[in-house]
């Protein structure tokens, strides 16, 4: 129970932070980091694929909610639970994870990186993609994903660093 605990004060936390000062932040108008994902990357490995769905689906539905953006995050999210699931056992084995918990710690530093960067890419790819809805303005939407995720990706491991320490 206190494990659930620690994942929702985080979830509430990073939520908030990212709806009430990263959003605000204006980066040359391109870059759009999306810090909440990093609770959805670091959901534990034993969850019933149902529920991370559910998970993935519910996080989406709250920044869609404060984004004002008719599903966008909530198929992202869903995107990002369900490839993570598959992602995970060609990076690390069940014999080389310490805990069911996803961080440098537990799966090591080279698979933890991989990972982040796999699936923010995805992530501001799906959620670029839908954004423009247009072919025509590819150019400035992925110089969009690629610094979003720069940023995105350098946030994530920061953390991780931080709290793995």
């Amino acid at each position: 129970m206190e494990e659930w605990l620690k994942y929702g004060i985080r979830l509430i936390v990073v939520i908030l932070l990212q709806a009430l000062l990263i959003d605000h932040l204006q980066w040359m108008g391109i870059c759009h980091p999306q810090v909440y994902i990093l609770c959805l990357l670091m959901f534990p490995i034993r969850l019933p694929e149902w529920v991370d769905m559910l998970i993935g689906a519910l996080i989406g539905l709250v920044m869609d909610l404060y984004a004002n953006s008719l599903g966008i995050h909530i198929s992202a999210c869903i995107a990002v639970m369900y490839f993570r699931r598959l992602l995970i056992p060609h990076l690390v084995s069940d014999s080389e994870r310490v805990s069911t918990e996803i961080n440098s710690a537990s799966i090591g530093t080279i698979a933890f990186v991989k990972m982040v960067v796999y699936m923010v890419l995805l992530h501001h790819t799906w959620v670029g993609m839908l954004h423009a809805w247009s072919i025509h303005r590819i150019g400035i939407t992925l110089v969009s994903v690629l610094f979003s995720s720069l940023i995105t990706i350098a946030i994530i491991i920061g953390y991780d660093k931080i709290h793995t320490v």
